[in-house]
């Protein structure tokens, strides 16, 4: 048996090399790598039975490494090494199915009964002939994703696997895609061997990733694939959901293929397909090629008018446009993903900013938990859904403090509408609205942190400013326009707020 060992502390690997009696344990060959990189090229040269490697390494992680090896040899039993308890690394040794994780500092004693551990293993999984063939099988099934196999080693798999490239003169690629966290349940592989052989189909299946299933259909001489009806296949197709139970799902069907390297491009058309089931919505079957593909491309203007419906409170005119979008997205299947839910971030985004820049205490959410929130969404009716929901919390949360929203928000108006009025302040304000100034004066402070006469003073500032910087207007012209009487003072004011005097700024800018 040939176990690798892989370390970037060199005193790690000469302290198990001298002190673990690895022949004693079954072990014939033993290699050792300075870091992933170099373990993976290792891998590359010989057949890995069992992996020993520590976790974070220069370059290309443990995890990393381990991914390709596995992808390799999927019999290849994995133990992993690491002084950290960084759960992100944990979780990826799981989905690997790592036989054990090993603490470091490291003792021999305890990685020599870990290695007994995975020879035993090896060897009751190598005596299984049904077991050995599955392997094949999966690891052909995989090397078929690729788009240019190593013709040695694929040719060698089609001996193993009793095919010859005559069985891919007629085939196509299924992919199926678990949509929960748990990823394929076990014994899912078996129930859909079993399911094909009722169907008297000739197929090879494998694991793709954590959540994905690969399925060849190859032809013989009694059955081509290429003569099996759709409703044929959405029949099988059903069957194979019935599987699935309480988990949702995505199927997509490939293209045929004419010969075995057309069944890449068939597998590349059943992944392009999968992006159909987005519009479709879960547990739906796509077949490549039978959707509409031209794209759908958001302009500006949409952005713009529903920002408008949020400044003006128009709730229908908001949905209007939210369901526009949704109908968009729904006849433009072909429109990527990614491109889909970038737009509906932006949609999003910019209601939590409308909030941000009006002083609206609406919500609190990071960029990365709003986007985690859109990733998370499965299918485009998942996301329209969040769309629809956040939107309709925004509007409750109008309704329910309309009074508080309306005052804070009249304050701002008036201002706006009268900062040139050297008389603008509290009492005008409380005159306006017909409420007490303490009352305004609380409430405003309350939402925005800031005193009223603070906010004239700022609004006064902005507003200079850029007549300072568009004009050639006087500076006492300026200060008078903008609710100063007094040059003087404007000058004082204006340097507490920029650093600079009026005619500094002018220039420096």
């Amino acid at each position: 048996m040939t176990l690798l060992l892989v370390d970037d502390e060199f005193h790690v690997r000469k302290k198990l090399q001298n002190k673990v009696d690895w022949n004693a344990l079954g072990i014939d060959v033993l290699l050792e790598a300075d870091d992933g990189v170099t373990g993976y090229e290792t891998a590359l040269r010989h057949r890995i039975d069992i992996l020993i490697s520590d976790i974070r390494m220069p370059r290309m992680s443990g995890t990393e490494m381990a991914e390709k090896i596995r992808a390799l040899y999927p019999d290849c039993v994995i133990l992993f090494l690491s002084g950290y308890s960084d759960k992100e690394y944990l979780r990826s040794a799981i989905s690997l199915h790592a036989l054990s994780y090993i603490d470091k500092p490291v003792s021999p004693l305890q990685v020599a009964e870990a290695v007994k551990e995975a020879v035993s293993y090896c060897d009751h999984m190598q005596n299984s002939s049904i077991f050995a063939s599955k392997i094949r099988e999966s690891r052909l099934a995989g090397m078929l994703c690729c788009p240019k196999p190593e013709q040695e080693a694929l040719l060698r798999l089609l001996t193993d696997c009793a095919l010859t490239p005559l069985h891919f003169s007629d085939s196509r690629t299924i992919l199926l895609q678990l949509l929960g966290p748990e990823g394929i349940p076990s014994g899912l592989a078996s129930e859909i061997t079993e399911l094909f052989k009722q169907s008297g189909l000739r197929y090879i299946l494998g694991d793709y990733r954590e959540s994905f299933l690969v399925i060849h259909l190859l032809s013989d001489e009694g059955r081509l694939v290429s003569m099996l009806s759709r409703s044929f296949l959405h029949s099988l197709l059903q069957r194979i959901s019935y599987l699935l139970k309480n988990q949702s799902w995505f199927i997509a069907v490939g293209e045929i293929a004419e010969n075995i390297q057309e069944l890449y491009h068939s597998y590349q058309s059943a992944v392009i397909a999968l992006q159909q089931n987005f519009f479709l919505g879960t547990n739906t079957v796509s077949f490549a090629g039978e959707r509409p593909a031209d794209e759908f491309h958001l302009d500006d203007g949409f952005c713009k008018e529903l920002l408008s419906s949020i400044k003006q409170k128009d709730e229908r005119e908001c949905f209007r446009l939210l369901d526009l979008l949704y109908k968009e997205y729904q006849g433009h299947p072909c429109t990527l993903v990614s491109v889909v839910r970038e737009n509906y971030y932006l949609c999003l985004s910019q209601l939590f900013s409308h909030c941000i820049s009006h002083h609206i205490a609406f919500g609190s959410a990071s960029s990365k938990q709003l986007w985690d929130v859109i990733a998370s969404a499965h299918t485009l009716r998942e996301l329209h859904r969040v769309a629809v929901n956040l939107y309709q919390s925004y509007f409750d949360f109008i309704r329910e403090n309309q009074t508080q929203l309306s005052v804070s928000g009249n304050i701002r108006r008036l201002v706006e509408q009268n900062y040139q009025n050297p008389s603008l302040g509290l009492l005008l304000l409380s005159e306006s609205l017909g409420l007490s100034q303490s009352y305004i004066s609380q409430l405003f402070k309350q939402e925005t942190g800031s005193t009223i006469n603070q906010y004239i003073i700022s609004y006064r500032i902005d507003m200079a400013s850029s007549l300072l910087l568009k004009t050639d207007r006087k500076i006492s012209e300026i200060a008078l326009s903008c609710g100063f009487p007094d040059q003087n003072y404007f000058a004082k004011l204006f340097k507490k707020c920029t650093g600079m005097t009026p005619t500094e700024y002018r220039g420096y800018i």
